[in-house]
């Protein structure tokens, strides 16, 4: 028996090497350095860029897809087995207590934009690789590990991608936690456009769909007199020496963990409600609030499926001029559809004849067989290399490449410890002893998977 995790060790130097490498380009979109040979923007260009090379130097054989995504390929055969994960991140935003991006390392921790999200996983499955190629194993299936540009924004790279390649026949994506994740929720972006009776109000929150922010800005907001109230956890502080300057402090994350943060998009609409009480104000309020706007309840969409209950989650919301724009990263079941969401919140705006909705399809949910051979592979590896008896399969709110692939799961590379965190956040943070095991877990997963019995196409989802 080939022991995965004894070879994995050997790697770990050469781990830390390549992601402060990786971390140290920073590859947020960019839509002012956009051009056609960097459709996401300069540093993410430069990213899909550096994954190139790292297959060019290892004498394989790579691919740049319209500057979309790049794959490094191993092996011969008519399928392929994919690992897809992603070169973009979101924006490094305030409150890191480090250079974001530059990793730092404090014992066994990891800290950086992208240590987790995705460079550290894709830098795993790159080293996994690597042993199967020097111990030379026999694979029937090819071997792609492809990294996307377009994750964090809008999947246009994956579409891309797989318009000229072949499909996967088996694939996993390492953009989650372990065990596996089969199921996920759907994706939609609903953006609020509304006139402003007050034209010198200004407020800037977020800046990124899928983050719920750290801090609103507002400026031309009396609060010296009359009455109003924060939630507890907020922080309300003056700008020096600006009068009616303000910023409304909370705790940002991941849009698909919204009980986890204190959403400033939120607090500053309940604010604002509470100073004008005005038509817009009353708007921005109903479909903020976490108990029955968030939540689907106030549109009768909140029945849950096998991936849970539908979430609508303010992003972001700018304030300009007279025109308010708030922007909600829905996530919804498997058991709703994208028409039916639009046709409630549709129904819901017509008592504000004055706002209009734009609504975006992302993705479709989507659901694999959890007693498929994909999925009893990858947990049956995963629970022999770190012996965790305790955590199943699962489904997930959170999005990824997989809902976008067939024959595909999420597959790591965080491990349910709390070992890694703060992923969309400040400080994000992993473990380099638990990235170490991940690159045995994925070297037995990779072997695995190129030798398996056929899958057929399996996906069950709107």
């Amino acid at each position: 028996m080939i022991d995965f995790s004894e070879l994995a060790r050997g790697r770990a130097n050469h781990f830390l090497t390549l992601l402060a490498q990786w971390v140290a380009i920073p590859s947020p979109f960019d839509s002012e350095s956009c051009q056609p040979d960097a459709p996401f923007g300069r540093g993410v260009a430069d990213a899909l860029g550096w994954w190139q090379t790292l297959g060019d130097d290892a004498g394989l054989n790579t691919l740049n897809v319209d500057n979309h995504a790049v794959h490094i390929e191993y092996g011969s055969g008519d399928e392929i087995v994919y690992v897809f994960g992603h070169a973009d991140v979101i924006p490094a935003g305030d409150g890191w207590h480090f250079p974001p991006y530059q990793l730092t390392r404090l014992g066994d921790k990891l800290m950086g934009r992208g240590v987790v999200d995705d460079k550290g996983p894709m830098i795993a499955a790159w080293l996994a690789l690597d042993i199967l190629r020097e111990l030379k194993l026999p694979l029937a299936r090819r071997i792609r590990l492809v990294a996307g540009g377009n994750e964090e924004t809008g999947f246009r790279c994956i579409r891309r991608y797989f318009e000229s390649q072949p499909k996967p026949a088996f694939a996993f994506t390492p953009d989650g936690k372990f065990p596996v994740i089969y199921g996920e929720k759907g994706s939609l972006l609903v953006t609020l456009i509304s006139p402003v009776e007050q034209p010198d109000l200004s407020v800037c929150c977020g800046e990124v769909v899928n983050s719920i922010p750290d801090v609103a800005h507002l400026r031309g907001l009396s609060l010296y007199s009359g009455s109003w109230t924060l939630e507890d956890g907020f922080t309300l502080l003056a700008e020096p020496e600006c009068a009616d300057h303000w910023r409304l402090y909370g705790r940002g994350g991941h849009s698909s963990k919204p009980e986890a943060c204190l959403n400033p998009v939120a607090a500053t609409a309940q604010l604002l409600h509470q100073r004008f009480n005005a038509p817009w104000t009353q708007q921005l309020a109903e479909i903020t609030e976490a108990k029955a706007g968030q939540s689907g309840v106030r549109f009768a969409l909140d029945t849950a499926g096998e991936c849970g209950k539908i979430l609508l989650v303010p992003t972001v919301l700018n304030i300009k001029n007279g025109l308010m724009t708030l922007t909600l990263n829905v996530r919804y079941p498997e058991n709703l559809s994208a028409e039916t969401i639009t046709q409630r919140l549709e129904q819901w705006n017509h008592d504000w004849p004055d706002s209009r909705l734009e609504i975006q399809p992302v993705k479709p949910p989507s659901l694999y067989p959890p007693d498929s051979p994909l999925v009893r592979t990858l947990h049956e590896i995963y629970t022999r290399h770190t012996g965790d008896t305790h955590h199943p399969s699962r489904t997930t709110g959170a999005g990824s490449y997989a809902s976008a692939m067939q024959n595909a799961v999420i597959f790591g590379c965080e491990f349910p410890d709390g070992s890694s965190g703060n992923t969309h956040s400040a400080d994000e943070y992993g473990s380099l002893s638990r990235f170490i095991s991940a690159i045995g877990i994925y070297a037995e997963a990779l072997y695995r998977l190129a030798n398996l019995p056929a899958a057929t196409s399996e996906k069950r989802g709107n």
